[in-house]
């Protein structure tokens, strides 16, 4: 049974505001568009509890005042529209799983996470808030992210955490070659395209996150609205890297790191190295998608009570999860570490002043971090 309707709206649109306002805040271009992923998740998610919500306002209104709901109507169709004609497609690639796409896509998706179209989502949203406020007394509304603190900036620009917001950094993603102030290599010649470049792309963002996340809990006390944010998509990235790497996606028609690996000339090493390690992976992920995941975080369940949102009840203690993703991160490049070819892919975002360094000091550094 579809329960607290009203609840889990107001929360999306809350939600999504908080990530604009984390995205306009971060002063790097990288950084901004990893956290901007999720923006799109909850937009997705929204499109479906709304529309649920719409006609359980719809049905409690009664026959003669139902034309009233035809605003709501035509503002959740354009967000449909916009779903279908793009965004779910982003989502899906960019923050729900990690799809195959050709540079071209890559491109249109990667930049489609700008400033112009989260300001045009933002004002659709505010218009579906108005409306639900307007249709339902018991509808919360959603609300105004708190500020963020300046001293989060200083604590990213300092080069043991991200760097200057100006400085030019080398990464191995494949959305870097769309980033402002981000040099992209491009891997040709020795197989290693299309799952090397998006897994460890992905890793590296899972990383990124982390240094986002990192002055929010040495601060301790109650888990904010950023925090949990943060903690939701690296949620979702932990469970897209895990089925990457081993499974690919029969959707997607993407294959697994694994089957690049072993395909390739000569074979990677890691290939069958990579399906062992898997086995030191705890078992409780499982529970942790089917219910956190999935009802949570990269979707939201009808049925869940809108109490269990909140990071203190979920089935899942995040320092089990962190040391969890941490080891599927380890295994990783674990694994990398055993062909040359593949050495570069492990590190993180590398100031590009630092290249020129005697011996390549720095690259090695760079490989073994």
């Amino acid at each position: 049974m579809s329960i607290d309707l009203n609840i889990k709206a107001a929360r999306l649109i809350s939600d999504f505001r908080a990530v604009s306002a984390l995205v306009e805040f971060i002063e790097h271009e990288l950084e901004k568009r990893v956290i901007a992923r999720l923006g799109l998740i909850k937009i997705e998610a929204l499109a479906s509890i709304a529309a649920t919500y719409k006609n359980q306002i719809r049905n409690n209104l009664g026959p003669g005042r139902r034309q009233t709901v035809t605003r709501i109507e035509a503002l959740l169709a354009q967000m449909r529209c916009d779903l279908e004609t793009g965004i779910r497609a982003m989502r899906n690639v960019m923050g729900g799983h990690l799809l195959q796409l050709n540079t071209n896509e890559v491109q249109d998706h990667w930049l489609f996470m700008g400033h112009s179209t989260f300001t045009i989502l933002s004002q659709d949203l505010d218009n579906i808030d108005a409306e639900f406020r307007a249709l339902d007394p018991a509808y919360p509304g959603a609300t105004t992210p708190p500020a963020l603190d300046p001293e989060l900036l200083t604590f990213w620009r300092s080069p043991e955490h991200l760097g200057p917001p100006d400085g030019v950094r080398v990464v191995n993603m494949q959305t870097g070659l769309w980033t402002p102030d981000v040099v992209a290599p491009v891997v040709r010649g020795q197989g290693f395209q299309g799952a090397s470049v998006r897994v460890f792309g992905l890793r590296l963002s899972i990383r990124q996150e982390g240094l986002i996340l990192l002055p929010f809990w040495l601060r301790g006390g109650a888990i904010s609205t950023y925090e949990r944010l943060l903690i939701e998509l690296s949620v979702v990235d932990f469970f897209s890297l895990e089925e990457a790497i081993f499974d690919g996606n029969q959707r997607g028609a993407t294959p697994s790191l694994v089957d690049e690996w072993a395909s390739i000339a000569p074979p990677h090493q890691a290939a069958r190295y990579l399906v062992q390690l898997r086995g030191r992976l705890s078992a409780s992920r499982a529970d942790w998608r089917d219910n956190v995941r999935d009802k949570i975080c990269a979707h939201m369940d009808l049925e869940i009570p809108a109490a269990d949102l909140e990071v203190e009840r979920w089935p899942m203690a995040i320092p089990d999860f962190n040391a969890e993703m941490n080891r599927l991160c380890g295994l990783l490049a674990e694994a990398a570490r055993l062909d040359s070819r593949t050495l570069a892919f492990i590190g993180p975002a590398l100031p590009v002043g630092r290249l020129g360094t005697p011996q390549g000091q720095d690259i090695l550094r760079w490989a073994n971090t």
